[in-house]
């Protein structure tokens, strides 16, 4: 089992790219032209009575349960076994309950023989009672018969929740995979609970419907669509997602203290900073953070009468201090509270960073395609 960091939340989020115009669509799906990509992403619009980003726009996804965690699933699963499965696996049960399709052999596991059991699947699924004793899923997958294969998810990056606050309860070390599709899954629909719309939107329009306040980005997400919308075609995207795999990219953020301009004309919070690895700021954090714990661990030593003493860090950072490396999230109508306000700006000037490309992108500007 794969552990995160203390009180941190394994969760799963999926990347799924449609290729555009193969295939049938439904009636109700977006058919207007596609310009400048050959490929569309399913987004979910969340409940407005969720705590996490209500209303936003997001990849689906969702946390890893004790389910996820079975043994038993290397049964099911085609070799070689992946080392992060049961995050895998809560990416393959987080798509079927939220968007009613399987992310490998979905035209064998649903079909209108079926109907009756699927819905009876995801009846049982939403039961997080009985979910607790049944592991539902990986039985409805031991009697179809089928290996499944997840090895054809990428890992695109990790996104840790930054530290918030006292009154935070949890964090997520949320797991971004990739996937292509080729055709429409018939059976997918929204799950209408915890999600609300579901859509299909190019790089491009995502951020130009987040621009004009149409869609709120949480900034991951907003981020994403920025390095997605490089690759005009989905074999581009899927080399980039096997590239950025071997590197493992993680994203653990520090919120900075949101700041109120001095021209402001009101007391509202009006930007809000997250520093990224590498950024002098994050440094210095992390260095602090090091020592505090370090402190602690001393302390605990000697309470236990310990001879053993730990060594702490110079105080003095070695971090660059033109280094940056962050998202800052600013309003339109100066009122941070309002998330269809918001506008991004990502800065990057580290030298050899996966990212630096993206520099200088903006909300208020249109990506440079």
């Amino acid at each position: 089992m794969i552990k995160s960091p203390t009180k941190v939340k394994l969760s799963s989020t999926v990347i799924v790219l449609l290729k555009w115009g193969v295939g049938k669509l439904p009636k109700s799906m977006n058919k207007k032209p596609l310009k400048n990509y050959d490929y569309r992403v399913m987004l979910v619009k969340r409940s407005n009575q969720v705590k996490f980003f209500p209303s936003a726009h997001v990849f689906p996804g969702g946390a890893v349960d004790e389910n996820d965690n079975s043994k038993e699933w290397e049964q099911v699963i085609e070799k070689p076994i992946p080392s992060d499965l049961s995050i895998r696996i809560s990416a393959l049960r987080e798509i079927f309950e939220e968007t009613n399709f399987f992310l490998d052999k979905n035209e064998k596991l649903i079909n209108d023989k079926n109907k009756a059991t699927i819905e009876k699947l995801q009846s049982d699924l939403m039961n997080k009672e009985t979910s607790k004793t049944n592991n539902f899923l990986l039985n409805f997958i031991k009697d179809s018969g089928i290996e499944l294969k997840l090895g054809q998810l990428s890992q695109w990056a990790r996104w840790i929740t930054p530290i918030l606050g006292p009154q935070q309860t949890h964090r997520f070390d949320t797991y971004f995979y990739v996937i292509p599709i080729y055709q429409y899954p018939e059976s997918c629909k929204i799950d209408g609970t915890e999600n609300v719309e579901m859509g299909w939107f190019s790089p491009e329009e995502a951020l130009e419907e987040h621009r004009i306040g149409k869609i709120s980005l949480p900034s991951p997400t907003w981020l994403t669509f920025h390095q997605l919308s490089k690759c005009h075609t989905i074999d581009q995207v899927i080399e980039l997602a096997k590239e950025r795999d071997s590197l493992d990219i993680l994203y653990d953020p520090i919120m900075t203290k949101p700041t109120i301009p001095s021209n402001a004309s009101t007391n509202l919070q009006q930007e809000r900073c997250q520093v990224l690895s590498g950024d002098y700021i994050y440094e210095q954090q992390k260095q602090q953070q090091q020592q505090q714990q370090q402190q602690q661990q001393q302390q605990q030593q000697q309470q236990q009468q310990s001879s053993n003493s730990p060594t702490f860090l110079n105080s003095n950072s070695n971090s660059n201090p033109n280094h940056k490396n962050r998202i800052i999230t600013r309003s339109k109508i100066g009122d941070l509270n309002d998330q269809f306000s918001w506008i991004h700006e990502y800065q990057n000037n580290i030298p050899g960073s996966v990212d630096r490309q993206y520099d200088g992108a903006n909300t208020i500007l249109p990506p440079k395609l």
